[in-house]
C-alpha cells in the first residue's frame, strides 16, 4: 500500500467519522481513549521491561569482563612464578648431561628425558609470558597510519630459520609500496609473528607459507596461507579461544601453548581490525587474515 493510498484511506476514515451523529462521536471518542491509554501503559512496561533487561545484560558482561581479565591475571602470574623453578631443573640437567658421563644408561636416559622435558616446559612458558607482556604493553592510545610492509618484513626475516629447518618456503607477496593503514607497531609485529609461526608449525615439511595482501573496501586484508593440516569445522569454531587446543598437532613436535591466536584476536579487534580463520577441512591447508582499515575510526579503542 502507497503513502498516496494510506492517506486516502485515512482521510475517508476522518470523514466517516465527523458524519456519525454527535452521540456515536462521543461514544467511540471515548473508546479509542480508553484503548490509547490501555496501549500505553503495556507500552511503557514492555520498554521498561526491555531497558532493566538491557541493563542488567550490560552488568553480567562488564561482571564477566572483569571475571576473564582476573583469571588472566592468576594465570599469568602463576606461569611467572613456575619460570624459575622449571629454568633451574633444566640448568642442572644440562649440567648433569654435559659433566656426568661415566653412569648407568639407564640413568643418562633419565637425565636426557628431565632436560628435554623442562626445557619443552620453559620454552612454553617463556611463550606464555611474552604474550601476555606483548598484550598488556600495547594499550592502543595512539596508532599510526603508515605503510606496514616493513613489520611485516621483518616478522618473516624473524621465523626464516624456522622454516629452513622443516624445508618450508617462505613467501612474502605483498608490495613494498603498499596503501598505508591504521595499526599499533607493536601489536601488528606479535599479530604476523604468531600467524607465521603457527603457520610453519602446522605445515608439513617441503611445502609453503604464502602472506598476501588484497585491497577491500576501505580495509586491506593481509592473509597467512599454508599447505599444512588444515582444520575441521570444530577447530574453527574455537582457534581464537584461549587455551584452546586443536586436533591437529604440531608437525615437527614444535610446542604450542594454545594462547597465541587468542591474543592474535584481541590485538587486532583492538586496532579496530577484524581477523578470520578458514579451511576446506583436514588435511587441505588453513588461511589467516587480519582486515585492517584505511581510515580512521570515530574512536580508537585502549587496552
Amino acid at each position: 500500500m502507497t503513502i498516496i493510498n494510506i492517506a486516502m484511506f485515512v482521510f475517508i476514515l476522518v470523514l466517516e467519522f465527523l458524519l456519525l451523529p454527535t452521540p456515536v462521536q462521543k461514544i467511540l471518542s471515548t473508546g479509542i481513549y480508553l484503548v490509547a491509554a490501555i496501549a500505553g501503559i503495556i507500552i511503557g512496561g514492555l520498554v521498561s521491561k526491555i531497558y532493566m533487561l538491557r541493563k542488567k545484560i550490560n552488568a553480567e558482561q562488564l561482571a564477566l569482563k572483569q571475571k576473564e581479565k582476573n583469571i588472566q591475571i592468576y594465570l599469568t602470574n602463576v606461569v611467572h612464578d613456575l619460570r624459575s623453578p622449571v629454568a633451574s631443573i633444566n640448568m642442572i640437567s644440562e649440567l648433569l648431561v654435559e659433566e656426568v658421563t661415566d653412569i648407568d644408561p639407564l640413568y643418562s636416559e633419565l637425565i636426557h628425558s628431565v632436560k628435554k622435558s623442562s626445557k619443552m616446559m620453559l620454552d612454553r612458558i617463556c611463550c606464555i609470558l611474552d604474550n601476555a607482556e606483548a598484550e598488556q604493553k600495547c594499550t592502543f592510545e595512539e596508532m599510526v597510519f603508515e605503510n606496514p610492509y616493513p613489520i611485516i618484513k621483518a616478522a618473516v626475516n624473524k621465523h626464516h630459520v624456522l622454516a629452513i629447518d622443516k624445508n618450508i618456503e617462505l613467501i612474502l607477496d605483498i608490495s613494498p609500496e603498499i596503501a598505508p593503514v591504521f595499526f599499533n607497531k607493536e601489536a601488528l609485529d606479535s599479530v604476523f609473528s604468531n600467524l607465521i609461526s603457527n603457520a610453519i608449525k602446522y605445515s608439513l615439511p617441503n611445502t609453503r607459507v604464502k602472506i598476501i595482501a588484497n585491497q577491500k573496501n576501505n580495509c586491506t586484508v593481509f592473509s597467512v596461507k599454508d599447505q599444512g593440516l588444515g582444520m575441521s569445522g570444530d577447530d574453527l569454531s574455537k582457534v581464537f579461544g584461549r587455551f584452546a587446543k586443536l586436533s591437529a598437532r604440531p608437525t615437527g613436535k614444535e610446542d604450542s601453548s594454545g594462547v597465541g591466536l587468542s591474543i592474535v584476536k584481541t590485538m587486532v579487534e583492538r586496532m579496530n581490525g577484524k581477523v578470520v580463520a578458514l579451511s576446506d577441512g583436514k588435511g587441505l591447508g588453513s588461511t589467516f587474515s587480519v582486515s585492517l582499515s584505511k581510515t580512521p575510526k570515530s574512536r580508537l579503542m585502549t587496552a
